[in-house]
């Protein structure tokens, strides 16, 4: 079943991406990321696996000491790192890193890399707070979710004729993007992240977060805080995005709106160097 998943997922990619070389995930992150699905996981030898490769190492060190997650003291050593996330959570982090490092390679020239994963950033932190006050559980699949949700627009960007002219419309204010990509292709950056985590054998519950076109208020989206944050990225000034998304925030989960505002100005303070980390 998976196999021919994947391979739906390949063939619909080609047709919209063309012939070109699918950004992949590194076979030491693929090795880590097996290690910990592994039924009898053990977490030193992850640690192991990680730390021989030191970009991973890296990244994995500055989204643990982030306000996303806060230690009390800095963490400074993968070992401690994965430790810390424990099995669950490294997983969704393993991914989150592995597919942030690979569609970075494949930035176009023009497209400002650094911003959109700072923006990404902004709204995987925020995510991420907001589950240590409403559901602990999930903040790592949360984080995960949110971070990755536009992960299919750098590529689109770079192999997708016509694509940076909706990109474009978009910023401008002329609708939402996924509308607009709706109308101009039948599909959307939403649609095409889901072909590519597929291919790359995600866990269906990821792809069905950034996928899904449910509502918060209604309860239909699998992942209620991805929706809420995912206006970070809207066209808008920064204060304005703000105090839309904290509203969002208070009426969805019942935090008042000065706490709302406050977590979302925390997380922006913090994304920038966290989106260091994945460029």
């Amino acid at each position: 079943m998976k196999r021919s998943k994947e391979k739906a997922a390949g063939g619909d990619l080609r047709r919209v991406l063309g012939d070109v070389e699918l950004p992949t995930i590194p076979a030491l992150v693929t090795a880590a990321i097996e290690q910990v699905s592994s039924p009898d996981c053990d977490l030193r030898q992850v640690a192991e696996t990680v730390g021989r490769d030191p970009g991973l190492s890296a990244r994995l060190l500055t989204t643990v000491n982030s306000a996303a997650y806060a230690p009390r003291n800095p963490i400074v050593g993968v070992t401690q790192a994965v430790t810390m996330f424990g099995r669950n959570h490294l997983e969704s982090m393993l991914i989150s890193l592995a597919a942030s490092r690979a569609v970075s390679s494949t930035a176009a020239p023009g497209f400002d890399m650094n911003r959109f994963w700072t923006v990404a950033a902004w709204r995987a932190s925020a995510a991420a707070l907001i589950s240590k006050r409403v559901d602990r559980s999930r903040s790592s699949e949360n984080f995960s979710a949110a971070l990755l949700e536009d992960i299919a627009v750098p590529l689109l960007v770079a192999n997708k004729a016509g694509y940076s002219k909706t990109l474009n419309d978009w910023q401008s204010g002329a609708g939402e993007l996924a509308d607009l990509e709706m109308a101009a292709y039948g599909w959307s950056h939403k649609t095409v992240a889901g072909w590519l985590f597929d291919e790359w054998g995600f866990p269906e519950s990821l792809r069905d977060a950034v996928t899904d076109e449910g509502s918060p208020e209604d309860g239909t989206a699998a992942y209620p805080v991805v929706r809420v944050v995912s206006s970070l990225s809207s066209p808008g000034d920064v204060a304005a995005v703000t105090e839309t998304t904290a509203s969002r925030i208070s009426a969805v989960f019942g935090l008042g709106p000065d706490e709302a505002v406050e977590l979302l100005q925390e997380a922006r303070s913090d994304a920038a160097t966290l989106a260091g980390s994945l460029t």
